[in-house]
């Protein structure tokens, strides 16, 4: 077994992921690394997800948010159209089809949820994000911890590409 130093910060988010998703440290950094590690069975499904290389691969708020509601809507297809129905009128933030997303609003910049029928309104901030996406995961059960942990990535701050990669990323 090696050994490596991290900063305390690194070192708290590391240990709150592990924590928090039943992995190990080792999982966590193989998960990230794309290195086979330890168990994925006993791991949080949605933590796997977005982890995994397909999620890291998104840059922008709009196709991180876009993503975990896809991967939500695939996993819990009944409770993400019953969150929907049970939308009250108004300004609906998703809808069943493009044309009731239109009906709210003409000039909302809906776009389609990948692999689904559903369309999300797209121009509102990244907090109306994280909250309307913290709705969405309440309603279909998951924990405090895995609801946190999944919209961090949403208005998360994320260095240039360039300065990444000189940063060793």
């Amino acid at each position: 077994m090696k050994t490596i130093e991290l900063s305390d910060e690194v070192y708290d988010e590391l240990q709150k992921l592990a924590t928090g998703f039943h992995r190990s440290p080792d999982e966590v950094l193989a998960s990230l690394l794309n290195v086979p590690g330890g168990s994925a069975e006993a791991a949080e499904p949605l933590a796997v997800f977005i982890l995994g290389a397909e999620f890291r691969s998104r840059f922008t708020d709009a196709d991180r948010y876009l993503a975990l509601l896809g991967w939500v809507a695939s996993k819990h297809t009944a409770d993400f159209a019953e969150f929907i129905r049970s939308l009250p009128g108004g300004r609906r933030f998703l809808g069943m089809n493009q044309a009731e997303i239109l009906a709210t609003c003409r000039h909302n910049q809906a776009r389609q949820i990948d692999g689904t029928q559903y369309w999300a309104i797209m121009n509102i901030d990244a907090a109306t994000k994280r909250r309307f996406l913290a709705r969405v995961l309440e309603f279909v059960g998951y924990r405090e911890e895995v609801i946190e942990f999944a919209c961090g990535f949403i208005g998360q701050k994320r260095a240039p590409r360039r300065a990444r990669i000189a940063a060793g990323a």
